[in-house]
């Protein structure tokens, strides 16, 4: 005997306030043909949210440092970044953040097609941010100190 409604569940999407809530069971994918599409889970990695912590956290130090250089002298070499300087110290840090935050926003949202794709690429992907972010940090820390 059937005992399938004929309705295939997996058609209906989470509701967007439910993924800052704790509840939920999905965290990862159970069918093959789910990677093939965007796919927003219940629930995260722990690890994910703390790469993406660090990135934007780094990204805010970025731009500190940026302004403080530049009142010590320095001269913004990214033409889109020099733009926005121009135009104001805080329109600066809130583009750069919003650039960044809505970049890591994409990586989170097809980390599930890239993890089931490339799962090696996927997975060094917001580390490689994180070292980027670092790196610039630390280079903006060494002018600061000369």
């Amino acid at each position: 005997m059937e005992r399938r409604s004929g309705q295939d569940r997996r058609h209906n999407h989470t509701v967007f306030y439910t993924i800052f809530s704790l509840k939920g069971k999905r965290r990862s994918l159970r069918r093959s043909e789910d990677c093939k599409r965007i796919t927003i889970f219940d629930q995260y990695h722990f690890s994910l949210l703390i790469y993406v912590l660090t990135v934007l956290g780094l990204s805010l130090l970025d731009a500190v440092l940026t302004l403080t250089l530049l009142g010590r002298g320095a001269v913004e070499v990214n033409p889109i970044m020099r733009y926005y300087i121009e135009l104001g110290p805080w329109l600066f840090v809130v583009v750069k953040y919003g650039i960044t935050a809505l970049a890591l926003l994409l990586i989170v949202m097809l980390s599930t097609i890239l993890s089931a794709r490339h799962r090696i690429a996927s997975s060094l992907m917001l580390p490689f941010c994180v070292a980027v972010f670092g790196s610039i940090v630390i280079w903006e820390l060494y002018l600061l100190a000369k």
